[in-house]
């Protein structure tokens, strides 16, 4: 289990009799129940306060169509991403340290215009990749979080010390169960409020509208979950 809540024991004998009815099965209906409480209906990360971080760590959302169109360039980095650089920015006010934003959070934040007061040297941008024929290829969130360990932490998670994360505000939980799923401390910030609203003209369509990001969002947290378990049996 990757986190652990105290559970509303009504919605769970619901669930769980719910499932019993569609699995005629009591026992597997209670473990499922379970998971489907935590990673589905749970919209909540474990939070941790700025004090005990040792750096950040921050997923961009979405972005916007680059001006030429060409797949191959990179895009905009979009409205969304401003107001995650905010973020990070009143963060790094608050415990000034290095910070591993993904590229669309880091050209805002490398402004000096906008950001005068954070150097350089705390801005690590995490870089989408390119092949060989010249294709752009856009990072995963757990992509984000691998370049992250390897470049930057020769391959140790175990290095990286205790993260504050920063995300969109319904994407910030699967940043967070990524971050535990490859043994990095990760943790949303208490004093840092998220935001939560959507770009309708984001370039990813999942990340337009909260009714279709929301669902894409708990199904890649339910197979994260998923694929832990497989891993646990062998």
């Amino acid at each position: 289990m990757l986190f652990e809540k105290n559970k509303d024991e009504i919605f769970y004998s619901t669930l769980c009799n719910k499932l019993t009815m569609e699995l005629g099965d009591k026992r597997v209906s209670a473990v499922l129940a379970e998971d489907l409480d935590i990673t589905i209906f749970d919209n909540h990360p474990p939070y941790i306060s700025i004090g005990d971080t040792d750096i950040l760590i921050a997923f961009a959302f979405g972005n916007r169509e680059n001006v030429s169109g060409s797949k191959n360039e990179l895009a905009q980095p979009g409205p969304m991403n401003k107001d995650l650089a905010d973020c990070c920015a009143r963060a790094y006010r608050m415990k000034p340290m290095r910070m591993y934003v993904q590229w669309e959070i880091a050209r805002y934040l490398a402004s000096k215009d906008m950001y005068p007061d954070i150097p350089s040297d705390d801005i690590v941008s995490i870089e989408p990749e390119w092949d060989d024929q010249g294709n752009l290829t856009y990072l995963s969130t757990d992509g984000v979080l691998q370049a992250i360990i390897n470049k930057h932490f020769g391959g140790n998670s175990a290095s990286v010390g205790t993260a504050a994360v920063i995300g969109h505000g319904d994407h910030v939980k699967r940043c967070v169960m990524t971050c535990q799923m490859r043994n990095v401390k990760g943790y949303a910030l208490r004093e840092v409020t998220l935001p939560v609203w959507y770009d309708n003209q984001s370039a990813q369509a999942w990340t337009r509208r909260r009714d279709l990001y929301v669902l894409n969002d708990m199904a890649n947290r339910l197979m994260m979950v998923a694929q832990k378990n497989i891993l646990n049996s062998q």
